[in-house]
């Protein structure tokens, strides 16, 4: 009697993050049976005639149907501040899949740092569901499952300042249950992957924030998780250190589900295979760069690194030969930037 009063004390008060149950939950089915749930009817059910695909979301590819892991159906997710109901995410319903990178594309409070934080199981939902690979993130004996199998960066870097990169890698690995054996080759291999051997002797407390970002890519990647749930995870990245994550990302795409938010434009373009761009909580769009650019894109973009020596009418005048509607929108010492309309796409390689 003492240990369930002791069970129920730790896990139902409420908290500001994280999952609470319920004070009976040990009467639930789900707490005695680890069964995975299927969602697939409710899901479908919930999901017919909530979006337009045809209109907003491109068609997957024949061979990732089927292959949809984590689905996210009718999410709503509303704050009470300065008591006032905010709704951080409106009706939102799309499925991400594996063996594909998908980006969370969106300005600062679309809400795609409260949907990663559904994600990872630090806050419920206020309506709707989410599922990853059937398990249920609402469900705190479910999210036990998804924990085992996902690797997290927060927005927030976290590590332990006094300790060097190499310690925090090896702390964070034990933590994962890597084993003892496997442990110093896998924080090896992190270490080679994110080109922090360098570094790897120094205080965490002396890293510049670009570093401690890259750790903390390092962090969610030991083990090489089947889910990867990245909240920016190049912020403060310098040109060089965004493109050795981005390459360690896609080496690690197959087979696992890779999503990541960002507000950079090129980062979800050249990085994601699929797009979700959500604003004020509700998607607007997903799908392939090309089926974004075709649906809202206003045209391509030709940049041009140049010198002292570049004549700029000429090179404008050249351009326009082959596509009249080209328009130069940026001049300076370093470079020269056209737009090009997406009509004419086709005369594109005589430039």
């Amino acid at each position: 009697l003492w240990l369930l009063l002791r069970s129920c004390l730790l896990s139902c008060p409420p908290g500001e993050f994280g999952l609470r149950r319920t004070p009976f939950f040990f009467m639930k089915p789900s707490f005695w049976s680890k069964h995975r749930k299927n969602y697939k009817e409710l899901y479908e059910s919930s999901v017919n005639g909530s979006l337009s695909f045809s209109e907003i979301v491109e068609p997957v590819p024949s061979e990732f149907q089927g292959k949809e892991a984590i689905r996210i159906s009718c999410v709503q997710k509303t704050f009470r501040k300065k008591g006032e109901t905010v709704e951080a995410l409106r009706n939102l319903s799309f499925d991400i899949y594996e063996g594909q990178i998908t980006a969370l594309l969106g300005h600062s409070g679309t809400g795609k740092t409260t949907l990663m934080n559904i994600l990872c199981g630090l806050c419920p939902p206020t309506d709707g569901f989410v599922s990853v690979y059937g398990h249920r993130v609402s469900e705190i004996d479910e999210m036990l499952e998804v924990r085992q199998i996902a690797g997290v960066c927060p927005q927030a870097d976290i590590h332990f300042d006094i300790l060097t990169v190499e310690e925090n890698l090896s702390i964070f690995a034990a933590i994962k249950g890597i084993p003892q054996n496997d442990l110093i080759q896998e924080v090896q291999k992190v270490l080679l992957d994110l080109e922090m051997q360098p570094i790897r002797d120094n205080q965490a407390k002396k890293l510049s924030g670009g570093q401690k970002r890259r750790l903390s890519v390092g962090v969610a990647v030991l083990g090489n998780p089947k889910v990867l749930l990245l909240d920016e995870p190049t912020a403060g990245m310098d040109p060089c250190s965004r493109h050795i994550v981005w390459n360690l990302l896609r080496s690690r795409k197959a087979d696992r589900v890779t999503v990541f938010s960002t507000h950079f434009m090129d980062e979800a373009d050249i990085l994601a295979d699929r797009k979700a761009v959500i604003s004020q909580g509700m998607l607007k769009c997903l799908g392939s760069s090309l089926f974004l650019k075709s649906k809202w894109g206003i045209g391509y973009r030709l940049s041009m690194h140049i010198d002292a020596y570049c004549n700029t009418e000429a090179t404008t005048s050249l351009i326009r030969q082959h596509i009249p509607a080209a328009s130069l929108i940026q001049e300076n010492d370093e470079q020269l930037v056209y737009t090009l309309p997406l009509k004419d796409m086709d005369k594109f390689a005589g430039i």
